[in-house]
């Protein structure tokens, strides 16, 4: 069995199907370390001046070399045909997160299962407060 370890220094290991949520935090912090989250959420703007969207693509190009150097042989076969960081990490989410039963689509802005249970109980609570306090 080959070695998971990796020598690139940006994770200890490769990505699995074991270690998503702790891998997706360690890049998700070597890439904000290195100012190059962005690529990763972002979606290009229209009408960038040329330098920009140059600085665009060469972070783009950094932010998915460093997803491709994470992840082991298997792995990279999934998302070698990705042209985007972003849409290198949100095929990885897809195939990993569901398997944790989480949203798939990451930073977009979608509430997660937890937070709108959170959100339910919370609601839940209060109105039990309330129902079973006297008004006088």
């Amino acid at each position: 069995m080959a070695s998971s370890a990796t020598p690139n220094g940006i994770v200890p290991e490769v990505l699995t199907p074991d270690n998503y949520e702790d891998w997706s935090i360690m890049v998700k912090n070597y890439l904000l370390s290195r100012d190059l989250w962005t690529s990763v959420i972002e979606d290009a703007e229209a009408g960038t001046t040329p330098e920009k969207e140059e600085e665009r693509k060469k972070n783009n190009a950094k932010a998915l070399h460093i997803l491709q150097m994470s992840c082991g042989s298997e792995t990279l076969s999934r998302i070698k045909e990705s042209t985007t960081a972003k849409s290198a990490w949100n095929t990885l989410a897809s195939l990993y997160r569901s398997r944790l039963g989480a949203n798939a689509d990451i930073e977009q802005g979608n509430p997660t299962l937890f937070s709108v249970l959170l959100s339910f109980f919370k609601l839940l609570f209060n109105f039990c407060l309330l129902s079973n306090h006297p008004t006088n």
